[in-house]
C-alpha cells in the first residue's frame, strides 16, 4: 500500500506540475480537474486510512508485547542461569594443560606434525562447548579444510563450536563470519566447501540468538556467495546455494517471500541472465505493502545491482524503480548503507543513459535517497550532480538536472530555500 500511494503521489506531483506550467487556459482546466481527481481517488484515499489504522494497532500490539515480555521475564531469566552454568561445566574441562596441547599441535611442524594436529582437532571439538577458548581459535581449523585426513574432522569440530557458543550467537558476527569469509577466498576449493559448511550453522545460530548481528552480516555474506556462486567445482556450488536458501526462510517481507525462491536461482546461477531478468519483470509488475527486512534486502541488493549492470534498458529500469521503492520501505534506513557503495555508481550511469526512462527512474532514485538518507544525499550526491552539471559533457548535464530537480523536490523546504531563494 505504501507503494502505491508513493506512486500515487509521484502522478499527483506529476499532475500538478504539468498544470502549473501549461499556458492554455482550457487544457490548464482540464489538467486541474485530473489533479483534483487524483487526489480524491477513493483507492489512495482507502490506502492512507488503512495504514493509519495499521500504525494504531501496531502501537497496541506492541503494548501488549511489553506486557508479555515482563511475563516471560523470569523464565528467560531462568535459561540464561542454566546456559551459564552449562558454559562453566565445559570451560573447565578446558584446563591451561589442554590449551597448550592444542596451540602446540597447530603450530607443529615436521613429521610429527600430522599426528600433533589431529589431537589438536580432536581437542577442540572436545572443549567446543567453551566459547571463550574455543572460538578464538576457529581461524586455526580453517586451513585444515583443504586437508585429506584432516579435513572433514577440522570441519566437524569448527560447526560443533559455532552450533555450542554460548550465549547463543554471542561473538558468531565479529569473530567467525569474519574468518570464514575470508577462509572463501582461498584458492583450495575444499576450503571454500568447509567454511561454507560452517557458516550455514553460523547463519542458523543468529537467527535465532542475534538477529541484530545477522542483519550486519548479511551484506557482507551474500556478495561473496554471489562470487562463489561463479565458481567451477560443484561442491561449492552445491554449498552456495544450501546457504542462500538458508538466507531465503528468513525473509519476513509477505510480497519479496513469495519470489524467494525466484531470487535464489538468480543468485545461484549468476551466468544465466534469464533468471535475473524474470526475477526482475516479476518485482518490477508486484506491489509492495509490507515493510522490508534485511535478509529481503541481502538477496534483493545483488540481484539489482546485476540487473543495474546489464546491457537491456528495461532490466536497468526495474532495477532503479525497484531501488526506489525498496528504499522507502525499509524497516531500517540504515540496513540500505551498505548497498550504496556499489549501487549509486550503477544510478549515476543511468543518468546518461540513451533510453529516457532509464534516466528518469535513476533520476527518481536521486530523489528519494535525498527524501529517507538526506544526510548522505548531501554529502555524496549533491556534490557529484553539481559536479557534471557545471562540468559534464551534454547528457551527463541533462541527466544531472533531471536529478537535481527530483532532489528539490523531496528536500526539506527550508533546505531547498537556500539553492531557489
Amino acid at each position: 500500500k505504501k507503494k502505491f500511494i508513493l506512486k500515487h503521489e509521484m502522478k499527483i506531483d506529476d499532475a500538478a506540475e504539468a498544470a502549473k506550467d501549461e499556458p492554455n487556459r482550457n487544457k490548464k482546466k482540464e489538467l486541474e480537474t485530473a489533479l483534483k481527481k487524483l487526489k480524491e481517488d477513493e483507492t489512495y484515499l482507502k490506502c492512507i486510512q488503512d495504514i493509519k489504522d495499521a500504525e494504531v494497532e501496531a502501537v497496541k500490539a506492541a503494548e501488549r508485547a511489553a506486557l508479555n515480555k515482563k511475563a516471560t521475564g523470569s523464565k528467560d531469566k531462568a535459561v540464561e542461569q542454566k546456559d551459564e552454568m552449562e558454559v562453566r561445566t565445559k570451560t573447565d574441562s578446558a584446563d591451561a594443560a589442554i590449551l597448550a596441547e592444542i596451540d602446540a599441535g597447530f603450530a607443529a611442524s615436521g613429521k610429527d606434525a600430522a599426528d600433533a594436529k589431529a589431537k589438536a582437532v580432536a581437542h577442540m571439538k572436545g572443549i567446543a562447548g567453551a566459547t571463550p577458548f574455543a572460538l578464538p581459535r576457529l581461524e586455526k581449523l580453517i586451513p585444515l579444510f583443504s586437508e585429506s585426513k584432516l579435513g572433514a574432522p577440522a570441519v566437524k569440530a569448527a560447526c560443533e563450536i559455532v552450533e555450542k557458543v554460548v550465549p547463543r550467537g554471542h561473538g558468531v558476527a565479529s569473530t567467525a563470519v569474519p574468518k570464514l569469509l575470508e577462509g572463501l577466498e582461498d584458492k583450495k576449493w575444499k576450503t571454500k566447501a568447509g567454511c561454507l559448511e560452517v557458516l550455514l550453522v553460523a547463519l542458523r545460530q543468529m537467527e535465532v540468538a542475534t538477529p541484530a548481528h545477522l542483519a550486519r552480516c548479511l551484506p557482507l555474506v551474500v556478495p561473496k556467495l554471489a562470487e562463489a556462486a561463479l565458481e567451477v567445482r560443484a561442491e561449492i556450488r552445491t554449498g552456495t546455494g544450501a546457504v542462500l536458501r538458508e538466507i531465503g526462510t528468513l525473509i519476513a517481507s509477505p510480497e519479496i517471500k513469495t519470489i524467494a525462491q525466484d531470487l535464489v536461482t538468480a543468485l545461484a546461477e549468476p551466468t544465466n541472465q534469464k533468471h535475473t531478468q524474470g526475477v526482475l519483470a516479476k518485482m518490477g509488475n508486484k506491489t509492495f505493502l509490507s515493510l522490508i527486512d534485511p535478509a529481503s534486502l541481502s538477496l534483493l541488493m545483488p540481484v539489482l545491482v546485476r540487473g543495474l549492470r546489464e546491457r537491456d534498458s528495461m532490466s536497468k529500469k526495474w532495477s532503479a524503480q525497484i531501488f526506489g521503492s525498496t528504499s522507502m520501505l525499509v524497516q531500517d534506513v540504515d540496513d540500505v548503507r551498505p548497498y550504496l557503495k556499489s549501487v549509486v555508481p550503477l544510478l549515476q550511469a543511468c543518468l546518461t543513459d540513451p533510453v529516457q526512462e532509464v534516466v528518469r527512474e535513476g533520476a527518481k532514485a536521486f530523489g528519494i535517497l535525498e527524501q529517507v538518507m538526506p544526510e548522505y544525499s548531501r554529502k555524496y550526491g549533491q556534490p557529484w550532480l553539481f559536479g557534471r552539471l557545471r562540468s559534464g559533457e551534454v547528457s551527463e548535464q541533462l541527466g544531472a538536472s533531471l536529478a537535481l530537480a527530483e532532489v528539490m523536490l523531496k528536500m526539506d523546504k527550508t533546505r531547498a530555500a537556500e539553492f531557489l531563494p
